[in-house]
């Protein structure tokens, strides 16, 4: 029986910094644990590796889709996330919705004009107030970057490449001045909110594409990770806790605190996560229910990979180890001159 539980913004990026209030199951499992710290690897290629797919272009915008609702098989999706674009001296830098706050009638108001004025591109959705969606009948030749390479950086590092990616680069520029001259952004505006000024058009990728579950039992909550296992053949449950038998959980309540370094709500969510998932793994192990848990966190300066065997837990010298000390452990990413 084994377990593995994913866990993205575990580790804490700024070093040293993380400062966690006492987690004694959670202790207790980095005792027992064998750790390796493993190369950089963005989440959504890591879980797409875990589902079986191995190629480089994956079709993330479908794939996250699927994870909000059923489709038609047939249709092309992109990503088409609201962005907040602003100038840093000469550089135009992009800003992802996450600090945005957009509420939910304000990204209704703006697709129903989407649909409206860009009826002929394809159809606009909005599942969540930060996840927008463009349904197309072709799909997309040029290759986007993923919104997450871009964010915070400048956007002419990470234009469209490849085939037909005049269309798509008019397309955006129509797009923002649609959205700038937007009674929705004026009123953001007079409010003393950023704007939604422009959308990132990615996430395009070849429909066929086979997978399969890593474990009968897959709980995820992020959208991705629930398109991966509807398209592996697996309906998702919650990860809201730890259920009977073995599984693969992708629990994410860590990230955006780690991505935003907002380090209350980050000890917050570790508190959560010692109550419905560290305690009972720990019970688990102790009474052969699971004989074997894996824990990956992926991150964006490295990957940490731990194991934990039922079987060594009579190691009664093995002393509960903090997390902090353990993250502390973390290699050091090499500086490079710009």
């Amino acid at each position: 029986m084994q377990f593995h539980l994913v866990l993205p913004g575990l580790a804490w990026p700024a070093r040293g910094a993380a400062g966690t209030a006492p987690l004694p199951a959670l202790s207790a499992l980095l005792g027992h644990a064998r750790h390796e710290w493993q190369p950089a690897v963005a989440l959504e290629t890591w879980l797409a590796s875990r589902f079986g797919a191995t190629q480089a272009r994956l079709p993330h915008a479908a794939l996250r889709r699927a994870g909000e609702a059923p489709a038609a098989a047939d249709t092309h999706w992109l990503c088409c996330d609201p962005v907040h674009l602003h100038f840093a001296r000469d550089k135009l830098l992009l800003a992802d919705a996450s600090g945005l706050a957009i509420r939910d009638d304000e990204a209704a108001t703006l697709i129903a004009g989407l649909n409206a004025t860009f009826a002929d591109i394809g159809r606009f959705e909005a599942p969540s107030a930060e996840r927008w969606y463009l349904a197309l009948a072709d799909e997309p030749r040029p290759f986007f970057h993923p919104l997450a390479d871009v964010n915070g950086r400048p956007v002419q590092l990470f234009m469209p490449e490849g085939e037909d990616i005049a269309r798509w680069a008019r397309l955006a520029n129509e797009l923002e001045v649609w959205l700038y001259n937007h009674p929705v952004n004026a009123a953001r505006e007079a409010a003393g909110q950023r704007p939604i000024n422009g959308v990132w058009l990615w996430g395009a990728g070849p429909q066929a594409m086979p997978f399969h579950a890593p474990a009968a039992q897959i709980q995820a909550d992020a959208p991705f990770a629930r398109g991966l296992a509807r398209r592996a053949g697996v309906e998702p449950q919650a990860a809201d806790r730890l259920r009977d038998g073995t599984g693969f959980a992708v629990v994410d309540s860590l990230q955006r605190p780690a991505l935003h370094l907002d380090g209350a709500a980050w000890q917050a969510a570790l508190g959560r996560l010692e109550r419905d998932w560290f305690a009972p793994l720990l019970a688990a192990l102790k009474a052969r229910t699971i004989r074997q848990l894996t824990i990956d966190a992926p991150g964006d300066k490295h990957h940490l990979h731990l194991e934990i065997s039922a079987a060594g837990l009579w190691k009664f010298w093995r002393q509960p180890r903090p997390l902090d000390a353990l993250l502390a452990t973390a290699p050091q990413p090499t500086s490079q001159n710009p």
